[in-house]
């Protein structure tokens, strides 16, 4: 059965990250004044996540330095293991989205990092929680179907 998360942008410094059978995690998307505050939404590498609905899959590697950023992830320079990561795919426009004419995406699900830092992907702010959640999720394996694709969710996070 996938699971069903929710994420409230709430205009504080966390919010809750709730997936029912798991628990609430401790949680931010974006950064400064942007942090948390669905008025910035519209705001790159600043605002949050845009409300919404997103599938949560695994995170793909990719591009020309995509194993060059693993690397540094995994050696715990500026960010948290990026292969440890999840993906959050839209469901009606996959990993970019557009609010106004601001283009904005790549939004993941991780763990803080050394930086502390969120450029819109909702950030888990105690490690160990965010580990025991990833591997719940693992554990059960991904069976939902995204549509239009070929990939596979764990479940989907609604962003309100």
């Amino acid at each position: 059965m996938p699971i069903r998360c929710t994420f409230v942008l709430n205009n504080q410094s966390t919010s809750a990250f709730h997936c029912p059978t798991v628990g609430t995690l401790p949680a931010f998307s974006g950064r400064g004044s942007g942090r948390d505050n669905p008025e910035a939404t519209a705001i790159e590498k600043i605002g949050p996540i845009p409300k919404g609905i997103y599938y949560i899959v695994d995170r793909q590697s990719g591009g020309n330095l995509g194993w060059l950023y693993d690397l540094w992830g995994q050696l715990g320079y500026g960010t948290s293991d990026h292969t440890k990561w999840f993906m959050l795919w839209n469901r009606d426009t996959g990993d970019s989205t557009y609010v106004g004419k601001v283009k904005r995406g790549a939004f993941r699900l991780h763990p803080i990092g050394p930086m502390g830092l969120s450029e819109g992907c909702i950030t888990v702010t105690n490690t160990a929680r965010f580990e025991r959640f990833a591997a719940f999720l693992r554990q059960k394996g991904a069976d939902l179907t995204v549509p239009g694709t070929n990939l596979k969710a764990y479940g989907t996070v609604e962003v309100k």
